[in-house]
């Protein structure tokens, strides 16, 4: 099960500006927050973090970040609504080869059963539309099985 809460980071210039909690569980206290990074060649040796974990004698520049509860009156945008944007622009599963195979096997079962059903006698049409749900149906499959000579299905 997921949290109900998101986390949000203002990132600016490549500096985290703020820390932004939606949704903290009431009782909970807020987390503390560092950010660090490897200082380089230009970092004043006054600045420079010595830790023991992570690379030996690894040198880092850092400093610790409040987060700010999102609220009505919050100046920063809501991590909620941006991961729901973000939902939003995800492009939809492909389906599974199997779940494709067994659509064009239960296409072709249902237009076999509406024939007996009507107790008709298959039509041109019939044939035709059968071929379209197999042909169609088969280059679907070989297309998310990753055969990429697949023509489009038309």
């Amino acid at each position: 099960m997921s949290p109900g809460f998101s986390i949000g980071l203002l990132v600016t210039d490549d500096d985290i500006d703020a820390v932004i909690l939606e949704g903290w569980p009431a009782g909970v206290p807020k987390p503390r927050m560092v950010v660090f990074d490897y200082a380089g060649n230009d970092v004043l040796d006054e600045y420079v973090l010595r830790v023991s974990t992570g690379a030996p004698n690894a040198g880092l520049t850092g400093r610790e970040v409040f987060p700010v509860e999102y609220g009505p009156d919050c100046r920063y945008p809501s991590p909620a609504e941006i991961l729901s944007v973000l939902d939003a622009r995800k492009p939809a599963e492909k389906p599974s080869a199997l779940s494709i195979a067994r659509g064009v096997h239960q296409s072709i079962l249902e237009l076999d059963a509406r024939l007996d059903r009507l107790e008709l006698v298959p039509t041109g049409d019939d044939y035709n539309r059968l071929y379209q749900l197999a042909h169609g149906g088969l280059i679907d499959l070989l297309k998310s099985l990753g055969d990429p000579s697949t023509p489009a299905a038309g």
